[in-house]
């Protein structure tokens, strides 16, 4: 009986170990994230400019992280749009497209952070162009401003 009891509770310490482990991992960031999404690939049928098309946006997000010292709250953010500051890599995150989830920009309602006109804010795209851009102007810096600094031509 004692045996059974010892086997029991070492199987139950084993999956406690496991599923601690398992949450504390969090998730793997890639180096360079490729800007895709499963709302916009289901919507777009050809990129917005036919006779030239580009590849899809990459992200040095390792660069900006640890070169730029961009904190993660720079860009991850809570429902109310306010930095993610205790963030750190490795933390779970959701992407971008769980929350920005228009797919078409609706009424331009959002008087956006870096620009002068309102943007839609939900609309997956404008909540990426608004974030990225504007952080670039914001820095002074010139790359990154222009649509052909991130959609590069094929």
């Amino acid at each position: 009986m004692n045996k059974k009891i010892f086997t029991l509770l070492l199987a139950a310490g084993i999956a406690v170990v496991f599923t601690a482990s398992g949450i504390q991992a969090g998730n793997t960031v890639d180096d360079v994230i490729t800007m895709k999404s499963k709302i916009l690939d289901a919507t777009r049928k050809k990129s917005p400019d036919a006779e030239k098309p580009c590849k899809l946006v990459e992200f040095t997000h390792k660069k900006h992280y640890e070169e730029y010292k961009i904190s993660c709250g720079d860009c991850h953010h809570d429902k109310e749009g306010k930095p993610l500051a205790d963030l750190k890599a490795g933390h779970d995150v959701q992407k971008c497209e769980e929350c920005h989830s228009n797919v078409k920009a609706g009424d331009k309602t959002f008087q956006g952070k870096y620009k002068a006109k309102p943007v839609d804010i939900m609309h997956l795209e404008s909540a990426i162009h608004e974030n990225c851009i504007g952080c670039h102007k914001e820095k002074g810096l010139t790359v990154g401003t222009k649509c052909g600094d991130c959609h590069t031509k094929m």
